[in-house]
This record gives C-alpha cells, structure tokens and sequence, in this order.
C-alpha cells in the first residue's frame, strides 16, 4: 500500500473513555483540540474523522505518516495508535475470505493468533470472527498458539467496515492535558523536575514554571529543558515561566546560616516563594522532582519540613522512583540529554558535614534568620514570561 492510502487508527485511553458519559464529552473534546494541535506543530493537515465512541480515524498526506506517527504519540488522552488497511465485505463469509486473502501469506509455517474486536450490529460475535478466520489461517498452512504466537493477526470491525491491523504503537495514555487544574513546578533542569512536570502533564494538568537563578546554576539551559518538554508534549497549552533571582537569598544563608543547615534551609525558601506565586497566580499546586533519600534535602524529616513551609499543596510524584527509573523516564519524554547538561551543582556546605534529620525547630530558626526584606525583593522582581517567547539570554 503506497503512502497515499496509508491509514491510521488512534484509541482513546482507558482514562477516557471509562469516564460516564458527560465527563467523556469534556475529555474527548479536549484530546481531540490537543490532537490538532500537535498536528498544526509538526506541519501536518490531515484528514480525520471519528469512528465510533474511542476512535479517530487519520489519513495523512503523501510522505507525512513518519511525521504524524511522531506526533500522535505525544498527545494525552490516546492509548494506542494503529496502521492498518482496511478490508471490503458485504457478508460475513466474504469477510472471512478478504481477511484470509490478506493476511494468510504471513502465517504460512508460523504460529498464530487471532484478536478481533467488534462495534455494531451484527449477528455475529468478536469470538465468532476469530474462530473462523483462525481456522482460514490454519488452511493457510499457519498453527494455532494463543499464548505465545509468532504471528498476531488483529482484526478490527466498526459497523460495515473492517480493518487488519499492520503496525502498532503505544502512544501517551492518561488525561488529556487541559482537563485539571493548572500547577507550578518548582524547574532545576536536571532529570527530576522535568519528568515530574511531565507525569503532572500526563494526569491532564497544565504546568506553569519557577525557577530559581542562582549564580552556581545554568538558568538559560533549565528554561531549555521546560521548552522541550512542552515543545514535545504540552500540546494545546501555554506555560508560563517565573524567573526568580534568588542569589541574594544564597547570599544571606552564608552570612546567616551555619553550613549543615543551608541546604535544606535553601529549600524551604524556595517552597514559601513558589508558594507566594501560587497564590498570587491562583496555582493549587506545587510539583517537585524529590525523591526520597535522594540528596540530603530530602530526607523524610526534611521533605516534611519543607512540605510545612508551603502554603499550598506540594505534590512529589517521583518520590518513591530510584535514580535509574527517572533517568528512563527523562528519555523516553526526551529530556534526558538536555537535563544531563543542565545539572545544578550547588554545594552550600563549605566542606562542611550536611544535616539530614534536623529538627523541625532547628530548620524554623534557620529560616528566621533570612531578613524578610531579602525574600520579598526576590518576588517582586522576577520576571514572568511565556515560555514560547523564551530564547537563550533573552531574560
């Protein structure tokens, strides 16, 4: 088949579609609005159409489905996207036969299953379809095995129309973005903040971006991180970014705080000022890459001091993941390269041992001793932009 028919079958979640009724209207709507929006970012204007409750139908232009592939696999709210061929029948016979036709040559010597599924009236079943395509397969010269097939031979029937499935993949999954409320992550531009960005982004939320610049940290290649993760994901939304100069703040725990302190004294700051911004930007939440044990900042006694000092709610969802598996994580979203590069290397010890179970209180009289005035300058100059119009040095 030359890549004018090529044809491509996109099924909506499990996340979606199981959903009651009204609240499915919302989602699908929203994961159809992103859909496009992924499409128009790649260059792609294709032809698509709703087959059924689950699923879009899509044609792409000549020499477009490497590109539409691409695409579709990062779109929220889709499970699985298929290439397949469709196949003609007016009765069920006829429907057997076309589907032996096509896909017997590919069993011959091999063993096989078949999978079918189907939507509509007929009088016949989905297991009704399989048996008897299985036992066209087998005249083929292929041989049953349910379990542990070389060959599976998938079957689609909507209604008067059939398919065989010839590729698949899965794609995104979960919520489609746009569909909860927005939150702010607390943005490194190492591994952890992004891929934490992007598991809020696959529960359907919006992700708005702090950072905070420091003179020990590469604010231009963090920013780089936020926009690949969006450029690759956050399709039908747009982030904003808030730049936060907090080397005065790094300033005043060296003069203020002892060194076993500074780290996890660093971290509460940054908790009490992402929260003001949350606040002020009507924000629920806050998202961070912590993983427990990972550094001496978050310990459990020290994640939950920093947890006290927001004002609003602090999400973790990378918390109980060991390194490796967020590293996978960061390449399958496709940060990992850009995040390996942007590493912050903040030591603020001194050479000093670092605390990493100090008393709620201890970490209370460290905060206090950062002036007021210190933090509230940090706030009111940031600078507050789309992340779309960001490029190196501009802010």
């Amino acid at each position: 088949m030359g890549e004018t028919s090529t044809t491509f079958h996109l099924t909506l979640s499990g996340d979606v579609y199981l959903k009651s009724k009204r609240t499915q209207t919302k989602l699908i709507s929203r994961a159809r609005n992103n859909l496009n929006s992924a499409l128009v970012a790649n260059g792609l204007d294709p032809s698509i159409r709703r087959i059924g409750t689950h699923r879009y139908e899509i044609v792409p232009g000549p020499g477009e489905a490497e590109v539409l592939i691409a695409a579709a696999q990062t779109v929220f709210g889709f499970a699985t996207l298929e290439a397949v061929t469709e196949v003609s029948f007016s009765t069920f016979e006829e429907l057997i036969d076309n589907l032996a036709a096509l896909t017997g040559s590919s069993v011959t010597g091999r063993t096989f299953a078949v999978r079918a599924r189907r939507a509509g009236n007929h009088t016949w079943r989905s297991l009704d379809l399989a048996r008897a395509l299985g036992t066209a397969l087998v005249g083929c010269g292929g041989r049953v095995d349910l379990t542990n097939p070389e060959i599976t031979v998938r079957v689609s029937v909507f209604d008067n129309r059939a398919y065989t499935v010839t590729d698949q993949w899965k794609v995104a999954g979960g919520l489609p973005l746009g569909t909860q409320d927005r939150v702010l992550c607390l943005l490194s531009g190492g591994f952890d903040s992004a891929v934490a960005a992007w598991l809020l982004m696959s529960r359907g939320c919006p992700v708005d971006f702090v950072h905070f610049s420091l003179n020990c940290a590469q604010s231009d290649h963090a920013l780089a991180v936020a926009r690949e993760l969006w450029a690759r994901w956050g399709h039908g939304t747009s982030p904003e970014v808030h730049l936060v100069e907090f080397q005065p703040v790094k300033d005043a725990l060296f003069a203020e705080v002892e060194p076993s302190m500074r780290q996890v004294t660093l971290k509460v700051m940054m908790a009490k000022a992402a929260s003001a911004i949350a606040t002020e930007q009507r924000i629920l939440a806050l998202v961070t890459g912590d993983s427990l044990g990972q550094v001496s900042s978050q310990t459990l006694p020290h994640l939950a001091a920093v947890s006290g000092a927001a004002t609003v709610p602090m999400l973790r969802p990378l918390v109980g993941l060991p390194k490796e598996s967020i590293i996978d994580l960061a390449r399958q979203i496709g940060t990992a390269e850009l995040s390996a590069r942007a590493q912050e290397v903040c030591d603020l010890s001194g050479g000093s041992s670092v605390a990493t179970s100090a008393r709620a209180d201890r970490i209370s009289r460290s905060v206090e001793r950062i002036p007021d005035a210190v933090m509230a300058d940090a706030l009111t100059t940031r600078k507050t932009f789309d992340l779309i119009d960001w490029s190196p040095g501009r802010f």
